[in-house]
């Protein structure tokens, strides 16, 4: 008995030891790429967001390069908005941008239970193809008297040169402070918490959850704008991730934890 004892022992050491070895030996094991995939989707899709709001705005901001076409604006029926780049690169708001974004709503942003679907056609941030849909619900205020939005991003994906990114999102946003300064985004804040799922560009499936509330701060623009928060993302095989999204400051550096240990990336 002692020595099969001593031999399961000996076994269990030996396993453990490999295990170290296997960490040490294969980057994969630490590789950041459904992080940073999940990042430039977070990051294509906020910015989406921005461009549609500021396309309901009528009070001189500035639009560059876009043209807009209000389709059948009666306030009866849903209506259609066509944020169209032209079929060369424009710039606009910081990246360069061409196609059309396809707009269709029941109200405008602020407009409570607004329903706001916003699908694309040849649409390229970045020479970077972007498809799928964007569901903004304007839920009214909350308890605290912020208005708050469910946002829901469906079969996504981004064509890269370096291949595909698909990504599905589901989040909530409550808007904290700036709504009475209408026309002007700079002193915006907004809370998110929610998930996203996706499968990145070495085609591996990964899953998001937020677990400190994301803070957004419009006034970091054209940066990042998420200031604080983190998340976690967990990759098929793979430890967690956790996402650091900040220090208060309007960068785009990031820190991310895997056992422990801290990898900084930074996005472009």
């Amino acid at each position: 008995m002692k020595k099969s004892f001593l031999t399961l022992c000996s076994i269990a050491i030996l396993l453990h030891a490999c295990k170290d070895e296997d960490v040490i030996n294969n980057p994969d094991l630490t590789s950041t790429q459904a992080t940073q995939d999940h990042l430039f989707a977070e990051q294509t899709f906020s910015d989406i967001g921005r461009i549609v709001e500021e396309g309901f705005l009528v009070n001189g901001v500035n639009k560059s390069c876009a043209s807009y076409n209000l389709i059948n604006n009666n306030p009866l029926d849903i209506d259609t908005l066509i944020i169209n780049f032209g079929t060369t690169n424009c710039l606009q708001n910081g990246k360069l941008r061409r196609g059309k974004m396809v707009i269709t709503y029941t109200g405008k942003y602020r407009d409570s239970l607004a329903v706001i679907t916003t699908t694309f056609d040849n649409y390229y941030v970045n020479n970077n193809l972007v498809q799928g849909e964007r569901i903004v619900t304007n839920q009214g205020r909350n308890m605290d008297g912020n208005m708050w939005f469910t946002i829901a991003v469906n079969n996504a994906s981004i064509v890269t040169n370096n291949g595909i990114i698909n990504w599905s999102s589901n989040r909530t946003k409550e808007w904290v402070s700036g709504i009475t300064t209408y026309g002007n985004i700079t002193d915006d804040r907004y809370k998110i918490i929610g998930s996203a799922n996706g499968i990145g560009l070495n085609d591996n499936r990964f899953s998001m959850e937020i677990t400190d509330t994301l803070n957004i701060d419009l006034g970091c623009l054209p940066s990042c704008v998420i200031k604080s928060g983190t998340a976690k993302i967990s990759p098929n095989g793979y430890a967690d991730r956790i996402i650091n999204y900040g220090d208060s400051l309007c960068d785009c550096d990031f820190d991310i934890t895997i056992n422990g240990t801290n990898y900084p990336i930074v996005l472009n």
